[in-house]
């Protein structure tokens, strides 16, 4: 199956569905309006184009700039500066042109190796109490993925059989891949 076919039978499936403004790279990359339609079409996208291969599942914080007391900053920690040395850092400011919203946006890359097809898909949860069904059953390979969306982001993913953190340690507040991420000086600082 080739792009083209790809995009006429999507989209005539699933009317609600739109191709990306932003892709990834060159590859066909859609937009799905409701995040509760991801495991019906990669359900879909497995019998029709033949992707029967999940690449990744990621995430995306789009709230705005950094929030750089997220970060543990020592003055001079980079040994390269002369002693006594602070570098100089600027807070970030919001770029007038980018698509800042409230919302993570999950993103899926699932592949046709035999056709050698790549397909993004893309939908946005919100921020607060948000939530995205798991995909274990179409992949299971999504298990550790979306526990590790779940640790840094802080998007749950309903009907997951492990929904526990599996990159910080419990006593950790906060998930440390949000924009809005502050850091708690904790036992290890």
């Amino acid at each position: 199956m080739t792009a083209e076919e790809l995009k006429t039978k999507i989209t005539a499936k699933f009317p609600t569905i739109t191709e990306d403004a932003v892709p990834v790279k060159t590859y066909p990359t859609y937009r799905i309006s409701d995040v509760k339609d991801v495991p019906s079409v990669l359900q879909w996208l497995g019998k029709e184009a033949g992707c029967d291969y999940l690449h990744m599942v990621s995430a995306v914080d789009y709230l705005g700039p950094l929030n750089l007391d997220g970060f543990i900053r020592e003055p001079n920690h980079n040994f390269f500066l002369p002693d006594g040395a602070t570098p100089q850092i600027t807070p970030p400011v919001k770029a007038a042109d980018y698509p800042y919203r409230d919302a993570v946006e999950i993103q899926y890359a699932v592949m046709n190796l035999t056709d050698k097809l790549t397909i993004f898909l893309k939908a946005d949860v919100p921020r607060t109490g948000g939530e995205a069904p798991s995909i274990i059953r179409e992949f299971p390979s999504a298990d550790w993925q979306e526990r590790e969306i779940y640790d840094l982001f802080g998007v749950r993913f309903a009907g997951h059989p492990n929904m526990t953190k599996i990159l910080t340690p419990d006593f950790l507040e906060g998930h440390p891949l949000r924009k809005d991420y502050v850091h708690k000086k904790d036992k290890f600082d």
